[in-house]
């Protein structure tokens, strides 16, 4: 059942890294003193999204193996 949510959920971080890649670039070329704060929450995005989806994987691949050890 938690397999069907893997494919979409990637799909929806890809698109998210693309948009604030695309945010970093723009903000980074306006390099004033207001967006530097927002460029480095961008950069701290960048950082955290892909360690949750890796999380939420591993997480997945426990829950997976227990149901496969419990059915054994």
């Amino acid at each position: 059942m938690m397999e069907r949510f893997k494919r979409p959920l990637a799909i929806l971080c890809l698109i998210a890294i693309g948009i604030l890649l695309i945010g970093a670039v723009v903000l980074a070329i306006f390099g004033t003193e207001e967006t530097s704060g927002l460029l480095m929450a961008d950069l701290f995005c960048l950082i955290v999204i892909p360690c949750i989806f890796y999380a939420y994987q591993m997480m997945l691949n426990l829950i997976k193996r227990k149901n496969k050890d419990k059915k054994n």
